[in-house]
């Protein structure tokens, strides 16, 4: 089953431990925990971004095995909305400079 058909959940970060990453970074190790049909699941992520416990997380899952999952990264949201407001940004332009010269 291709990631696509997994199914979107809310989790909540259950636990959160801070190491040194180097160079002055700290990296975190983030445990979360969902629910699917009254059954807890759970995993962990490692990220350079800072979470607190009962922070919220997107996650998806696979419903076959409610077991596997996938952090949605908010990276990749901040990335869609950038190229959204890029397109945006296009069009405008596009319309000012052709628009113009009917």
């Amino acid at each position: 089953m291709a990631k696509v058909d997994w199914k979107d959940a809310d989790a909540t970060v259950a636990s959160v431990t801070a190491s040194d990453g180097g160079r002055g970074r700290t990296i975190y190790s983030v445990g979360f925990s969902y629910k699917v049909d009254e059954h807890f699941y759970g995993g962990t992520f490692t990220t350079g971004d800072e979470y607190r416990e009962g922070d919220s997380v997107a996650v998806k899952y696979d419903p076959k095995d409610p077991d596997r999952n996938d952090l949605v990264e908010k990276e990749t949201r901040a990335r869609w909305i950038l190229w959204a407001v890029i397109a945006v940004v296009v069009v405008v332009w596009f319309l000012l400079v052709f628009g113009r010269s009917r």
